[in-house]
């Protein structure tokens, strides 16, 4: 799993991160433009993506959006140009409206938007926002388009992972880095509950130790739709590191976790949703809301 050593790191940190194992391979700043793109998503293939992206001042400082009115999110316009190679001009190929995702703590965030791309190679995002006072702004960035992802796809059949469980052990810690472990999460591996005949929702994290301190709020996201949807899905919070309680100088010691090399994760945190047939029906690198989330558990409950 890469580790994160340029402006995104600096992006995620001024939205409040602290240091961990992965992060995203982050896309350069513009050198021209007053706000640039920094593209978060790192694993896209042809075909569609949800794409999660901020927006960066050229002193690397996050740009924040309108507050817009009670109960409205704020949006972004997404143009994708597909970049043929030797050319410097790019077609667009694909647009998108992106809404605004509030950051799990404090007032920033990221803009996500869903993107169909049509070609293998690099590709130009042309985002249109605004500023916090309303001013409006064009940022562009770049994304490589692979010809299949690293980690499953929508459609692929999920790992029969056979991921830790509550049953295995007699302390919680040494299989998840949460401080407020929620014991449901840990009842079943990935193999027992694709072969349970509910829907999944699994949740790849490391609370203590995530690049983008979201980690620990996409598990509680993990433990709200089990609430809700106890009795029709099965949930599963699987740690990125085995032996999360193993710390030296304050850093955990453990070795990635099987499951996250057998999904091919190259990132963290990761949530997918599988159908009853034990198939990815949704997937969301970085940071998902509820929302986001439930609207695809709800396609195939």
């Amino acid at each position: 799993m890469p580790s994160g050593l340029s402006c995104l790191i600096i992006f995620l940190l001024l939205l409040g991160a602290a240091c961990g194992p992965a992060a995203p391979t982050p896309t350069p700043l513009p050198s021209s433009p007053e706000v640039g793109v920094i593209v978060i998503t790192s694993d896209i293939a042809m075909g569609a993506n949800r794409v999660v992206f901020g927006l960066v001042d050229r002193d690397g400082f996050p740009v924040r959006p309108p507050a817009g009115a009670a109960g409205q999110t704020p949006q972004a316009q997404v143009r994708a140009l597909f970049l043929p190679p030797g050319q410097a001009a790019g077609e667009v190929r694909a647009t998108a409206t992106a809404q605004f995702l509030r950051w799990p703590a404090g007032e920033q965030g990221i803009y996500a938007a869903k993107l169909a791309f049509d070609r293998v190679g690099f590709w130009e995002l042309e985002v249109t926002a605004a500023r916090a006072d309303g001013t409006p702004v064009v940022a562009k960035g770049a994304v490589q388009v692979k010809e299949k992802t690293f980690a499953p796809n929508v459609g692929d059949p999920a790992p029969r992972s056979n991921s830790p469980t509550a049953g295995q052990v007699t302390d919680l810690s040494t299989i998840t880095s949460s401080n407020r472990a929620d014991p449901d999460l840990y009842r079943l591996s990935i193999a027992q509950a694709l072969d349970a005949g509910k829907p999944l929702v699994v949740v790849f994290a490391t609370p203590a130790f995530c690049v983008s301190a979201t980690c620990g709020p996409q598990v509680e996201v993990l433990s709200e739709l089990k609430d809700r949807y106890r009795e029709q899905a099965n949930f599963i919070h699987v740690e990125v590191f085995q032996d999360p309680h193993l710390l030296k100088g304050g850093r955990v010691q453990g070795k990635t976790a099987p499951a996250v090399t057998e999904w091919g994760l190259p990132t963290e945190p990761w949530t997918f949703v599988i159908d009853r047939a034990g198939k990815v029906h949704a997937r969301f690198e970085q940071f998902s809301t509820v929302d986001e989330v439930a609207a695809a558990l709800q396609e195939v409950l």
